[in-house]
């Protein structure tokens, strides 16, 4: 896979991770354990799946940068590992360029997330 290719999916899962920012921080007054929807992080384009995580558990994939949340199946081995499978969801982490373009995206970093998602 071309570098091109590995950037330009990297920038498609970096966009759903920033929804997926804003949708937890929107959670309002739900408790730990409630499921929240997420959308699927993968890198097929047009994906809207939806996913069923508690905070905590997309807290744990968010711990680092090169991880995203998936739809078990849509993983693109050409560019990820998957590290984790789980009943109602699936974690991948990127590689070579891809896990740069994640670090770099990180709002969690300052990484050019929309605005008002990037840590302090």
């Amino acid at each position: 896979m071309d570098e091109l290719t590995q950037q330009r999916i990297g920038f498609n899962e970096a966009a759903f991770r920033d929804v997926n920012e804003a949708v937890e921080a929107g959670r309002g007054l739900r408790g730990a354990d409630d499921l929240l929807a997420f959308v699927c992080e993968c890198a097929r384009l047009g994906c809207n799946q939806l996913l069923s995580l508690t905070v905590g558990e997309y807290e744990a994939v968010r711990r680092d940068p090169r991880r995203f949340v998936i739809v078990d199946g849509h993983e693109f081995p050409e560019a990820e590992d998957v590290v984790e499978r789980h009943e109602r969801y699936s974690v991948v982490e990127k590689r070579a360029v891809g896990a740069e373009v994640a670090e770099e995206r990180d709002p969690r970093a300052g990484g050019g997330g929309p605005p008002g998602t990037q840590s302090s």
